[in-house]
């Protein structure tokens, strides 16, 4: 061919040709094709969600697969698998397709069902992939889908066909689907990677773009695209795209993508491509050393065995943290970790993201390098690692980012890093902060180390470790506190505990509380004053309000409908901008809003102060200092203190969202020096009641009922936070499931009805109609009917075995009162009614008991309520085992 190139998208088309038997006219028509062939038979599939986040993507990337097939013109059969087939229904139209469950047992069913298929197969599956020990799967409810499986549902049949596997360790399954005939498109080829692949965003994004776009095409941007996602972000490549030809040699599309930039210096262009013409950073250079150029640092370290370690993908060999309080500069830190890999999953450990505040605030990497397996070392030039600053609002300034990825990361390697920050001048006139000791992996070595100046006050405490003393050493200028720790474990969250930080080290240089409560109230002065604007505005929002409160609950309806702008509370923003310019721009973060509120109530002669919260966190009596991350309000009425928190659109007034409840906080209003603790919740504050009215009067398995929900206190909150929710993403999901599930059978909503968000000064009300089934059985002249009550979803999770104390309804408690009332066929004869039951301990105490109501009817009552939300691990195996109790009780139905 000489010197002529082909280009690697008509490589592909060629290949992707070639493999089927077509030339001449015949191949330009079917390098035209698109993804769906309008006779193709279709199969879609997406996995076990695992999260009401992942539950909403897939529903979205569905409807974007079934729109694509309208635009392609297809006409053929199209089967969707989801894990769940009723709520998939809904984005189906007027098209029809075939929705069957999600899960080992259809999918093979479905091989054998299309077995006798002649039609070409077009099957796109995604989700969330991985392994069960050394075998990749496919997640789906039940048992796992494997790539055999896959192999078993195509068969013996040589039909052509395509596959889109989407999902973690795709390429394991490629390998064995691969075969004449057969197309198969991977989002990875050999390596599998630590999360969900971005290709199938990608794919989408360019179906959006170009329904009709032809296969090749396809392919070809896949490629491009998943290479510059990576390119742009300054990060090690750990998806690779690969198209599999029949038997032949996959080819790999992001390195085909790669080879085509460096062949003409640029990215290639696409016009339907979000990504055309966009500058991507250079990827810091690499300098290889041999064994012999081995630093000292290196050979005194002790590697370990990933066989004592099954739960981990990486460990800490070493960190060591050294901090030096100043003047000039005022904080000196170097930070040093030295990190083993493990797994190949243990490859996210090779990216860094550095945040840092310039011009205060300096930052520069020393050592970023890699010891591979057989002793070789990677290191980057640290001059060419990418920086970028993350995007402001108005006054609301952010920091800048420095971002790598390690090369040659495999198991077995050692990644080094170390970096060095520097703080001119500190923002506060004294040095407070926290010092993270653990980590998501084991920690085999740690050393933190502070040095601080002669007559420094110097306070420390723990946070999630044992307290211990630290080792002093007396210098000439003053005094280093150093601690060593050993086999830290990894510090992994459990579903269902308490938000925690990893164990940390809380310092201190403040002398006390009032020093501290003093500095604050100096550099928050002015920004509370009250301009004419805000006070006509605060006149007319209280207009017709009779008493204090009335006026204090429309200051805050107005303040709580503000945009929030999320900037946390912390050295780099910790004073509350002017309420003028916040009232002007209409946006704010916690402490503004919380100004601007208290502000407001001044203009009215209602005394409120700003009041600093360490949210999802604690501050301490011994550790003064800046332990805060979030700002609410006190306000004075008439003799009566109220709490309250203006950042959350969907809170009700009186209430303190989660995070907030129990927290020891600093109110600043010129005289208070010390902390204060804010009130617990108390259980009749928080409370669900759900009437339901049941017709099982006809045979039908599908009952016809009418729920309504009123809640009250932290329920408010959630079923209000899940209304806006479905409200910003269209969604017709029943309300109340987000909360509450059925204990029996399912309930398919026909038409809901509630209360509007934006009604902070009602109470939230929910309703329901549409049927539930599954809830009765039997036969002519014998019936059952089971138990129509609602259980919070996450009681089925605390049941499992845990190791930390359960943290139930984010810590609050809850009164639960249901009633049913069931309507019976005329010639019904009530048998037997389950005996009532209940338990009066806590910390959950409840109560199940069944009534006659002449001959046709009969009532169901449910009474349960949990004490506290926030168990100890001993109130953890006490709930447990009434929960199971509760839950077999519940198990008890009617006889008729």
């Amino acid at each position: 061919m000489g010197g002529h190139k082909i280009a690697p998208g008509a490589a592909l088309a060629a290949g992707w040709l070639l493999l089927h038997g077509w030339t001449g006219q015949g191949a330009e028509l079917a390098e035209t094709r698109p993804l769906f062939p309008p006779a193709a038979t279709v199969v879609l599939m997406s996995g076990l969600p695992g999260d009401i986040e992942n539950e909403h993507a897939y529903r979205e990337q569905l409807q974007t697969l079934i729109e694509t097939l309208d635009h392609c013109g297809h006409t053929g059969k199209v089967l969707v698998l989801s894990d769940n087939p009723e709520a998939a229904k809904a984005i189906a139209g007027e098209r029809k397709i075939d929705f069957l469950k999600a899960d080992r047992s259809h999918f093979l069913d479905l091989g054998q069902t299309l077995a006798s298929d002649t039609n070409e197969l077009v099957a796109v599956v995604w989700g969330h992939g991985g392994r069960q020990g050394a075998t990749p799967v496919f997640h789906v409810r039940g048992p796992r889908l494997t790539a055999p499986d896959f192999v078993t549902f195509c068969g013996k049949a040589e039909r052509p066909s395509r596959w889109l596997l989407m999902f973690r360790e795709s390429g394991s399954f490629a390998r064995q689907l691969a075969g004449s005939g057969r197309v198969v498109l991977s989002s990875d080829a050999e390596t599998a990677f630590g999360s969900d692949p971005i290709a199938m965003q990608v794919l989408l994004r360019l179906l959006r773009a170009n329904p009709v776009r032809p296969f090749a095409s396809l392919v070809e941007n896949l490629g491009r695209e998943t290479s510059a996602w990576y390119s742009e972000r300054n990060l090690a490549r750990v998806e690779e795209p690969a198209l599999w030809l029949g038997t032949e040699k996959p080819q790999l599309l992001a390195g085909l993508a790669a080879e085509a930039r460096a062949a003409d210096g640029s990215m290639p262009s696409d016009s339907t491509s979000g990504n055309t013409n966009k500058p991507v950073a250079p990827a810091p250079k690499v300098v290889q050393l041999e064994p012999a150029e081995l630093p000292a640092v290196w050979k005194k370290l002790e590697h370990v065995s990933a066989k004592d370690f099954p739960d981990s993908d990486a460990v800490v060999l070493k960190r060591r943290v050294n901090y030096t309080f100043g003047t000039h500069p005022a904080v000196i830190s170097e930070q040093e970790e030295f990190i083993q890999i493990l797994t190949p999953e243990g490859k996210q450990f090779g990216d860094f993201d550095v945040m840092y505040s310039p011009p205060y605030e300096e930052l520069s990497f020393l050592d970023c390098e890699v010891l591979s397996p057989e002793g070789k070392i990677s290191r980057l030039d640290t001059d060419t690692i990418g920086e970028s600053r993350e995007q402001g609002m108005a006054e609301y300034q952010t920091g800048k980012r420095k971002f790598f990825s390690l090369p040659g990361i495999v198991p077995g390697a050692v990644l080094h890093v170390r970096y060095k920050t520097e703080w001119k001048n500190f923002p506060l006139p004294h040095i407070s902060m926290e010092i993270p000791v653990g980590h998501e992996v084991p920690v085999r070595e740690a050393l933190v180390e502070i040095s601080v100046p002669k007559e420094t006050a110097f306070h420390f405490g723990f946070d999630g470790l044992p307290a211990r003393d630290p080792e002093l050493k007396q210098g000439a200028y003053g005094t280093s506190y150093s601690w060593r720790f050993e086999k830290l474990p990894a510090h992994v969250h459990e579903v269902l505990s308490a938000r925690q930080h990893p164990p940390r080290l809380l310092v201190s240089t403040f002398p006390d509380w009032p020093a501290f409560s003093g500095w604050y109230e100096r550099i928050s002065q002015l920004t509370d004053e009250v301009t004419p604007a805000i006070s006509e505005r605060a006149k007319e929002l209280s207009a017709k309000c009779s008493t204090d409160r009335e006026k204090v609950l429309a200051i805050y309806n107005y303040v709580t409908r503000l945009r929030y702008v999320a900037i946390p509370l912390g050295v780099n923003s910790f004073r509350p901008h002017a309420a003028a310019n916040v009232f002007q721009n209409q946006f704010g973060d916690c402490k503004d809003k919380a100004n601007l509120f208290n502000t407001m109530l001044r203009a009215l002669n209602i005394d409120a102060h700003l009041v600093l919260v360490p949210r999802f966190s604690q501050a301490y009596e011994a550790i003064p200092g800046l332990a805060f991350n979030h700002a609410i309000s006190k306000v004075n009425l008439g003799g009566q203190i109220a709490w309250v928190d203006t950042t959350d659109e969907v809170c009700r007034f009186g209430l303190l969202p989660p995070g907030d409840p129990g927290r020891n906080v600093l109110v600043i209003d010129g005289h208070t020096n010390k902390l204060t603790q804010l009130p617990s919740p108390q259980p009749s504050d928080h409370s669900l009641k759900l009437l339901g009215k049941i017709d099982c009067s006809t045979a039908d398995q599908n009952l016809p009922v009418n729920l309504q929900a009123v809640a009250l206190g932290f329920p408010d909150y959630q079923l209000r936070s899940m209304a806006h929710g479905a409200s910003e993403h269209r969604s017709s999901l029943p309300i109340l499931e987000a909360m509450l599930r059925p204990t029996s059978g399912a309930f398919a909503l026909e038409h809901q009805t509630a209360t509007q968000v934006s009604a902070l000064d009602e109470t939230f009300t929910w309703h329901g109609e549409g049927s539930l089934v599954g809830l009765a059985s039997g036969k002519p002249g014998k019936g059952h009917l089971n138990s129509p009550f609602w259980l919070p979803r996450e009681w089925d999770l605390a049941l499992h075995h845990r190791k930390s104390p359960l943290f139930l309804n984010q810590g609050y408690p809850l009164t639960l009162d249901e009633e049913f009332e069931l309507k019976l066929p005329t010639t019904a004869d009530t048998r037997h009614l389950p005996a009532a039951v209940e338990n009066g301990e806590a910390p959950l105490r409840w109560k199940v008991a069944w009534t006659r109501l002449g001959d046709d009817k009969i009532t169901a009552r449910l009474h349960a309520e949990l004490v506290h939300g926030e168990m100890t691990e001993i109130e953890t195996t006490s709930v447990q085992r009434q929960l199971r109790e509760l839950m077999g009780a519940l198990a008890a139905g009617a006889e008729f």
